[in-house]
């Protein structure tokens, strides 16, 4: 299943990971069996609707926490790409990284500080009412206090993490490392959770508790691992264009041409490497050792370049004075790939092997304190 498009706000368009389904069932099955405790005098149906309604006002309130965040960082002057929700909560996509530790630290902190008044108001409202609604409010306001505890921990790439960053940032004067060691942050907190979960779920007898714990840790490492590449290939962008690091393309292949043509002209060694098709002057798509692949070898012959092709998106070609950062942030096509044009000239491709070469940048450089 595919992200899916949920709202646009302020804007921005609300993206739903397909596990924000799973953690909408999840939290409205705690809920329900909340409900149906003993001392709650409610029916199955109305414990069943009280339970979907708490679920639908709890990822309301993580779509409030995560728009917080976009509010602030618009009106610092940044442009957030898009808002994404998932199972663990979201993320606000920045398309660039904060220019003052100021402004770091006020797009972080709203996020937790958000949740908390959520949690608040709705414990607050929770306190004179019983039965269902008592138990939906307190448990949906429980949710979001602890989801503004968990993302103050100060580890990226949660919100306390950023904090940090600002915060070491502010006080050295270097954002790489700062960034480096709140990532490094990130990871003890996340291997610390996976080490409490799996003592919750083997000494205490909270099985479930436990290896939910273990598993946020082992994902908040994953995130803090994602982060730290992020961060690598924001460095080996920065100052680049796509110029700097492209495959340079002499010529286009025709989409009026078989396959097999394509192969003879254009194949050096075993596989043929990915080639810009156009017809009638038109950059249509791309063709490489996979495309010709799914032709069998007896039809290649007949078969034309611009039927066995992958279909390019706009997105997808950019000047070449294109910066890097900016052209890699795009949301890309079906084929992955960038094609850079000079004066409506196709002059290069980048590929896989070309952004994996940015990471070759000296390991010096890199980790320099």
């Amino acid at each position: 299943m595919r992200p899916f498009r949920i709202a646009r706000i302020l804007g921005v368009d609300v993206i739903g990971d397909p596990s924000l389904i799973a953690l909408g069932v999840l939290l409205s099955w705690v809920i329900y069996l909340e409900l149906s405790l003993p001392d709650i005098d409610v029916s199955g149906t109305t414990a069943f609707l009280g339970a979907v309604a708490g679920g639908v006002i709890f990822l309301a309130t993580v779509l409030a926490h995560e728009v917080s965040h976009t509010a602030v960082a618009q009106r610092r002057g940044l442009e957030v790409k898009r808002i994404r929700l998932m199972i663990f909560g979201g993320a606000s996509e920045l398309r660039e990284e904060s220019n003052s530790p100021g402004t770091e630290a006020a797009v972080a902190i709203v996020g937790p500080f958000t949740s908390a008044v959520i949690a608040a108001g709705l414990l607050a409202l929770a306190a004179p009412l019983d039965g269902v609604a008592e138990g939906v409010l307190r448990f949906v306001g429980l949710a979001n206090l602890a989801l503004a505890v968990f993302n103050i921990l100060p580890g990226m790439p949660l919100d306390g993490g950023r904090v940090l960053r600002a915060f070491l940032w502010h006080r050295t004067g270097d954002r790489d490392k700062a960034t480096r060691l709140a990532l490094q942050s990130g990871r003890f907190f996340g291997l610390g959770l996976v080490g409490v979960g799996a003592y919750l779920a083997l000494r205490t007898g909270t099985g479930a508790v436990g290896i939910w714990v273990a598993f946020v840790g082992w994902f908040m490492t994953r995130m803090a691992a994602a982060s730290a590449r992020g961060h690598r290939l924001e460095m080996a962008t920065r100052g680049r264009t796509v110029g700097d690091v492209m495959r340079r393309v002499t010529e286009s292949v025709s989409g009026n041409r078989t396959i097999a043509e394509a192969v003879d002209l254009y194949q050096i060694g075993p596989r043929l490497r990915t080639l810009v098709v156009e017809v009638e002057g038109r950059i249509v798509g791309l063709l490489g050792q996979l495309e010709v692949e799914q032709v069998p070898a007896e039809q290649r012959v007949a078969t034309q370049v611009g039927a066995a092709m992958t279909r390019i998106g706009p997105a997808d070609v950019v000047d070449v004075n294109t910066k890097l950062a900016q052209a890699l942030n795009r949301e890309a096509g079906a084929t992955r790939h960038i094609v850079a044009t000079e004066n409506g000239r196709v002059v290069g491709i980048i590929g896989g092997p070309e952004v994996a070469s940015l990471f070759d940048v000296d390991e010096s450089e890199m980790t320099r304190e």
